[in-house]
């Protein structure tokens, strides 16, 4: 099993929030793992590792968007992320 120092990915991903980084390689692994036809049993490779990994490479990166601070309707909206890979 490896290890991933969070504070490295986060630095690497420019994010200064964990639950925001967490976040992100959750939803990566989500949709690894939905993939019809992709098995990584015969890897022995768990989808959290192939994200994380992914993650460290900085084959996949993380955007964070905001919404403007009225929201066009008078509302704070709160920032939301998106992955590119």
């Amino acid at each position: 099993m490896i290890f991933y120092d969070l504070d490295s990915l986060e630095n690497a991903q420019c994010i200064d929030n964990k639950y925001l980084l967490t976040a992100a390689v959750a939803s990566r692994a989500r949709s690894l793992s939905e993939q019809k036809g992709r098995t990584l049993e015969e890897e022995n490779e768990k989808f959290i590792s192939l994200t994380l990994e992914e993650f460290d490479r900085g084959l996949i990166t993380v955007t964070l968007e905001s919404e403007p601070a009225d929201g066009g309707k008078g509302q704070e909206k709160a920032p939301h992320g998106a992955m590119e890979n």
